[in-house]
């Protein structure tokens, strides 16, 4: 993969920035099942359904609780991303790496910009960024939704050809391989909580698909390969 034109970084974060085994997305994943029962006074198997049910239909659980249950936005990302970050482990090589890519470099989130924050702070990348698109400044309309892309693009001025996506979920890619830029596939182990809620569509989007320039299971691998 040729990324000499490439100026401008885009990097997905939750499962991205760091890998799953660091057991942070799985504990939003758990309070997002709290809330809907919480909410909702269902018990965890039918949270859990809903949960993803709303995922798979609107890209976010957060999206389908706003279109379906007029929930409140930012009551939902305050209670889901009240976790423990002491856990997760910084990444020198990996920091080091992104710190000297040429041009900007950015996150692009469907969380907050306050999780994208103490992430990034715990991971001592905050000096590492040029800026944060959360779910608010796309004014809730998540990736994989175009309009999402479009409003990043219109927020931070990218030039897509001559810019790179990485993202862990598939379909995340679709939309910004459409639009010209590169795309890399971060290939997770992702495990399904619930045993019982088991789809081929759920399952399906953390396959390889036809949107991603490069398949890969680690960044500092890649780089490491593609560019230093």
């Amino acid at each position: 993969m040729n990324l000499s034109n490439i100026d401008s970084w885009v990097f997905d974060l939750d499962n991205t920035l760091y890998s799953p085994e660091e057991e942070i997305f799985s504990q939003i994943d758990k309070k997002m099942t709290e809330f809907i029962i919480r909410k909702f006074n269902v018990n965890e198997e039918e949270a859990f359904s809903i949960q993803k049910k709303y995922f798979l239909e609107y890209g976010t659980t957060l999206s389908g609780l706003m279109k379906r249950e007029n929930i409140n936005p930012d009551e939902f990302l305050e209670f889901v991303h009240d976790i423990d970050l002491e856990i997760l482990k910084p990444n020198s090589k990996l920091t080091n790496i992104i710190e000297k890519l040429p041009g900007n470099k950015f996150v692009f989130t469907n969380g907050s910009k306050k999780h994208a924050e103490n992430v990034i702070r715990q991971l001592q990348m905050d000096k590492v960024f040029d800026d944060i698109f959360d779910i608010k400044d796309s004014n809730f309309i998540p990736k994989p939704n175009i309009n999402a892309y479009l409003n990043f693009i219109d927020k931070t001025k990218i030039k897509p050809k001559r810019s790179i996506m990485f993202e862990d979920i598939g379909r995340n890619l679709e939309p910004a391989k459409k639009l010209g830029m590169k795309t890399v596939l971060i290939k997770r182990k992702t495990p399904m909580r619930n045993k019982k809620f088991k789809t081929k569509d759920f399952e399906s989007l953390w396959e390889d698909n036809d949107f991603a320039d490069c398949i890969i299971d680690d960044l500092v691998k890649f780089f490491n390969n593609y560019y230093i």
